[in-house]
């Protein structure tokens, strides 16, 4: 029910714009795209990724350059385990937006997940360098270390994670 309630005003606020369009509004097909991509957003967070993969799907098709609904499809595909759909869809996020660091993060996951660490390891490093208090990035860097079994620089990328975020907890035998 609430999510045919959110789908019949993301169709009217879709409807406005239109209307908008037709009234000459500079940057319609922007704040379309943004509006679709929202209600896209809307979907992988309830766990309905074919959903949300048409609705990204549809922001592109309204606005091919909007960096922000590849990252989203690509969010749904790596929610899927498609991964090589995910990583071509944060490759795309990447070479429109190059200053976003969550399409590398994402990436980086992807890479990991299909077993790519070298490739994993480079996206994440990117993440971080985009954006230096992302304990997220730190906390997958890490893994991808222990699991190419350098303890040291899984530790070390774990204790920069706690830094940033100290809700992950301290280092510990369990821990890398």
């Amino acid at each position: 029910m609430k999510r045919n309630r959110l789908l019949s005003w993301s169709g009217i606020l879709l409807g406005v714009l239109l209307l908008a369009a037709v009234l000459g509004f500079p940057d319609l097909d922007r704040r379309m795209a943004e509006a679709v991509t929202r209600q896209g957003t809307t979907l992988v967070n309830s766990k309905d990724y074919p959903g949300a993969i048409d609705h990204f799907s549809r922001a592109i098709e309204i606005d091919p350059k909007y960096a922000p609904a590849y990252h989203g499809r690509g969010a749904a595909y790596l929610n899927q385990g498609v991964l090589d759909r995910a990583i071509a869809e944060f490759s795309e996020a990447i070479r429109l937006d190059p200053t976003d660091h969550q399409p590398p993060f994402h990436r980086g996951v992807a890479y990991a997940r299909a077993g790519d660490y070298d490739r994993a390891l480079a996206d994440l490093g990117e993440a971080i360098r985009l954006d230096p208090g992302n304990a997220r990035a730190y906390l997958e860097r890490s893994r991808v270390h222990v699991k190419r079994g350098d303890d040291a620089q899984a530790k070390t990328d774990w204790q920069k994670a706690v830094v940033q975020d100290p809700s992950l907890g301290k280092p510990d035998v369990g821990n890398p």
